[in-house]
């Protein structure tokens, strides 16, 4: 789905119909100068929850191969903005102690994977968009819709929608495995 598609879907929300359907137009369109405000309003949202959603509630994750011996990897020399690590495995697949700096991390041992949340990159107005763990376009659109009032200082409308958001986000991070209980005693 393009980035376009979910920021069309929170138009509805917002009450922005015109420019929902200058977003789904498949023909080339022309904006006016205020709409054109509020499509990039709108992109800039998009881009906070997406942030927010991988930073707060429902992490992306990568594991990277590496090759450091009793050192130290610079935060730089991996692929992605790093937020938090989650492992370091060794030699097979044990975990390598390490100590966490702001611009690096101190491994004690023979590392050869890391697998770390990421921060995502900022979308542009036609990127494609995964949706990973669950989310949806409707979930994106509240929390665009959400933080597009906060911007306007439309501070009820934007409690409203951030409500959505948030409950929608609490359903999808809960546990859903098996429950297991603990046997019966007799006494």
């Amino acid at each position: 789905m393009k980035v376009k598609e979910i920021i069309a879907y929170a138009c509805g929300f917002i009450g922005e119909k015109e420019i929902a359907e200058k977003l789904n137009s498949s023909s080339s369109v022309t904006y006016s100068d205020k709409e054109q405000e509020k499509v990039d309003a709108l992109l800039r949202c998009f881009n906070f929850v997406n942030e927010e959603i991988a930073s707060d509630y429902l992490p992306y994750l990568v594991t990277e191969d590496i090759s450091v011996d009793n050192s130290i990897l610079n935060y730089s020399s991996l692929s992605k903005t790093i937020i938090n690590i989650y492992s370091i495995k060794g030699c097979f697949g044990r975990n390598v102690k390490y100590k966490t700096y702001p611009d690096f991390v101190e491994i004690f041992g023979k590392a050869n994977k890391i697998t770390y949340s990421y921060l995502p990159e900022n979308k542009a107005l036609n990127d494609e968009f995964d949706f990973y763990n669950g989310l949806s376009a409707r979930i994106f659109a509240y929390g665009i819709a959400s933080e597009y009032f906060l911007s306007d200082g439309l501070s009820e409308d934007a409690e409203i929608w951030e409500e959505r958001f948030k409950e929608s986000l609490f359903v999808l991070s809960r546990k859903r495995s098996e429950t297991k209980l603990p046997k019966r005693k007799w006494f």
